[in-house]
């Protein structure tokens, strides 16, 4: 199964990481999370510019540092790692600004007004509470019995090395 956002659906863009451990929170209810590289891997720009453009994405190629790089799709064991549902726990992610990739971030947005920035750190906990683009989705989708779909454009690593990207390059 392809995944492919929306213009109902949130993009979270940024540079990201993940502390590990059990650093989790629960989402609220209605709101779907879904982070296509497993936690622990990077994302490159082209799976982001297949997020924001909004092209489906049907698989991935992961490379690991040490066992090299598979494609992982639905042929394979991928139904994206994603959605963890509303009400259930999700790994408590950081989003950075995008520093040195603002440039191509503003590039790659365009005139999409469902593409969230930070300009500071902040937790996903965090930024699903108090970011305004975030609460006027929920209140649009979820108050009329829909569901958010939230999707992580943006690194999940605790280390280097370890990548998901568009192509077996």
């Amino acid at each position: 199964m392809a995944i492919q956002v929306s213009n109902q659906d949130i993009v979270a863009l940024g540079h990201g990481s993940y502390e590990g451990g059990a650093k989790n929170f629960t989402l609220p209810a209605g709101v779907d999370l879904y982070i296509l590289q497993p936690v622990g891997y990077t994302l490159t720009t082209g799976v982001a510019e297949a997020l924001i453009g909004q092209r489906a994405i049907d698989k991935l190629y992961l490379s690991h540092w040490q066992q090299g790089t598979k494609k992982w799709g639905p042929a394979t064991e991928w139904e994206p790692s994603p959605a963890l549902p509303g009400g259930s726990l999700a790994p408590d992610l950081t989003l950075y600004p995008l520093g040195d990739l603002a440039d191509w971030g503003k590039k790659t947005i365009g005139g999409r007004t469902n593409v969230v920035l930070t300009d500071q750190q902040i937790s996903l906990s965090e930024l699903l509470k108090t970011n305004a683009a975030i609460q006027a989705a929920i209140k649009a989708q979820v108050a009329k019995g829909g569901k958010l779909k939230l999707y992580w454009s943006a690194c999940a690593a605790q280390i280097s090395g370890s990548r998901a990207h568009i192509s077996a390059d």
